[in-house]
Parts: C-alpha cells; sequence; structure tokens
C-alpha cells in the first residue's frame, strides 16, 4: 500500500473530519445562530409571562397580596412581619394588603451594564486576536472579561435577595410568599444568573486554552463563537432590563 493510500484510507477509517477549518467554522456558526434562536425563543416566553401576569393582575396580587403588615425597606420594598406566633394562633397584627414596589433600578441597570461590558471586553478579546494577531491580550481580555461576568453573578444574586416575601394568609395557614411581580422576577433574575454562569464557564475556557496555546493566532474561530453568545447575553439582558424597569406597576 502506499503512502497516498494510506493517508486516503486512514481519512475514510476516522470519518473523514480532515475538512477545511471555513467549513468546520461555517457549521459551527450556524449551530451558535440556532442555539441563540432557541434562547430567544426562551426569552420571549418569559416577557410574555411578565407582561401577561402584569396585565392580568389576577386577583389583585401582581404588586399586592393579603398578609401581614412589616417594617418598610428603603426604595419602598415592605417584608411582611415574621413571628413564629402566627402559627399558635397569636397574631400580632390584622391581616392587611401588602403592596411591594418594584425592584431597585439603577441596581438592575448596574447588573446590565457590567453584563454589556463584560460583552465587550470579550469582543475586543477576539479583535486583539484575530485582527490585531495579539495573542497575549486576547488571554489578558478574556480573564478580565470572565471576571467582570462573575461580577454581575454577584449583584444578581443580591437582586434575588432583596425580593420582597410575605408572610400572607392562604385557608387559615400563613406562609412565606411572593407577589405575581416578585416570582416573574425571580425567574427573570435566576436566567440571567444561569447565562451569565455559562458565560463565566465558556471565559475560563478560553482563557486557558489561550494560555495552553490550542486558541492562537491560526486557530482563533472558538473565541468568535464565545463573542456571538456573550454579544447576545448582553443584548438580551439589555432587553428585559427595559422591560423591567418601564413596565413594572399595574397603572
Amino acid at each position: 500500500m502506499s503512502i497516498d493510500t494510506h493517508s486516503h484510507h486512514d481519512a475514510h477509517a476516522d470519518g473523514g473530519h480532515h475538512e477545511p477549518p471555513e467549513v468546520v467554522d461555517g457549521r459551527q456558526r450556524m449551530s451558535i445562530w440556532l442555539f441563540i434562536g432557541g434562547d430567544a425563543l426562551t426569552l420571549a416566553a418569559l416577557v410574555f409571562t411578565y407582561l401577561y401576569l402584569r396585565g392580568v393582575n389576577t386577583s389583585g396580587h401582581w404588586m399586592s397580596m393579603l398578609g401581614y403588615p412589616g417594617p418598610q425597606l428603603p426604595g419602598g420594598h415592605s417584608w411582611a412581619f415574621y413571628d413564629a406566633n402566627v402559627f399558635n394562633g397569636s397574631n400580632p397584627a390584622a391581616p392587611t394588603t401588602i403592596v411591594t414596589g418594584p425592584l431597585s433600578s439603577g441596581l438592575n441597570w448596574l447588573g446590565t451594564v457590567v453584563t454589556a461590558i463584560s460583552a465587550g471586553l470579550i469582543w475586543s478579546a477576539e479583535r486583539a486576536l484575530r485582527v490585531a494577531k495579539n495573542k497575549s491580550a486576547f488571554t489578558m481580555l478574556a480573564a478580565l472579561g470572565t471576571i467582570v461576568a462573575f461580577v454581575a453573578i454577584l449583584i444578581s444574586f443580591h437582586q434575588l435577595s432583596l425580593i420582597p416575601q410575605i408572610y400572607s394568609i392562604h385557608n387559615d395557614s400563613a406562609v412565606m410568599a411572593f407577589t405575581a411581580y416578585g416570582s416573574s422576577m425571580m425567574i427573570i433574575i435566576g436566567a440571567a444568573i444561569v447565562h451569565l454562569m455559562l458565560l463565566v464557564f465558556l471565559g475560563l475556557g478560553l482563557t486557558l486554552r489561550s494560555a495552553r496555546g490550542a486558541i492562537n493566532v491560526e486557530n482563533w474561530y472558538q473565541s468568535r463563537l464565545v463573542r456571538m453568545f456573550w454579544v447576545w447575553v448582553a443584548i438580551s439582558a439589555v432587553a428585559t432590563s427595559a422591560l423591567t424597569t418601564t413596565i413594572n406597576t399595574i397603572h
């Protein structure tokens, strides 16, 4: 068997994976676009749910609920009064309708801006590798973008902690509950955290692979795929922040 015949045989034996990088990159870009499209449908479902609950305001529970009153917190948030004696029938006050205000729009936009900054850093990293052919700059910017995305995760978790709970009355029992607005925000912020965690994972992958030489000035295609998804996450963060900070009351 000749060398040429042996090489041809090996190409078929391993499944024919010797394709031009441009062909592989085109197929991978199509895959990431399909993934982003599916993620956009999920975002649309969350937006629809948010707007539906706000518009219907079932039983007036969008931002209010029957429960025991509690101290007012900065920003208009009202936490219900918690007392273990409530379960024993020794109520500290008569049930009343508790109205919660929207979450801090400033904190919401802070998390969005930080996410957008991380996307800008990843985009700059990709350009440094693809255009400027500067591998060291890519590694540094990818690491910095990952750190900034992690900061956005911390901000999002702080947002979750600020969603007010109400010590609510349900069929002669008292439970901690959330309004429809609070529940919607919990799902939206939770989805953002999942996306940010994925970005941190991808950013770590880029940084480590670049440090090991797996991503370089000749093999930069993976950085573009990550950048495409990262920018989409930033765009979706801007869209949801614009929605939840402007359409939140029942008026």
